[in-house]
């Protein structure tokens, strides 16, 4: 080991140093590799989230519309049936609970706040 440390020949040096960068490059290439890989999956990894981000996005959009034309609709039915002939005339008192308790009973009007109030009978 002595002797390695006192080399006086410059091509003896230039082997050692051949030798060390031959020993040294495959770890060298093994690192790149490794980084490299972990660069293409953090860049798929990015990848999905913006896609999810942007699905989401969608997703909102597509229930908004939805949500305003459902309101845009009933707007529309408010105004047609409020305008229709005989829509001041009275209705029967029975005849009244039984439409209300029958738009009750369906999903889109069960929550409403009338609609908890008055528990129409089930069928």
């Amino acid at each position: 080991m002595r002797e390695l440390l006192h080399l006086k020949d410059p091509l003896a040096w230039l082997g050692l140093l051949l030798a060390v960068v031959l020993l040294a490059t495959p770890i060298a290439c093994q690192v790149h590799r490794k980084r490299a890989a972990e660069a293409r999956v953090n860049e798929a990894q990015a990848d999905a989230a913006r896609e999810a981000g942007r699905d989401a996005v969608e997703t909102v959009g597509r229930a908004a519309t939805r949500e305003a034309q459902g309101d845009a609709l009933t707007r529309s039915n408010d105004k047609e049936i409020r305008n229709a002939q005989g829509a001041d005339a009275r209705v029967h008192p029975d005849a009244h609970a039984a439409g209300l308790d029958s738009l009750c009973r369906r999903a889109a009007y069960r929550d409403s706040e009338r609609c908890r109030l008055r528990e129409p009978a089930p069928r």
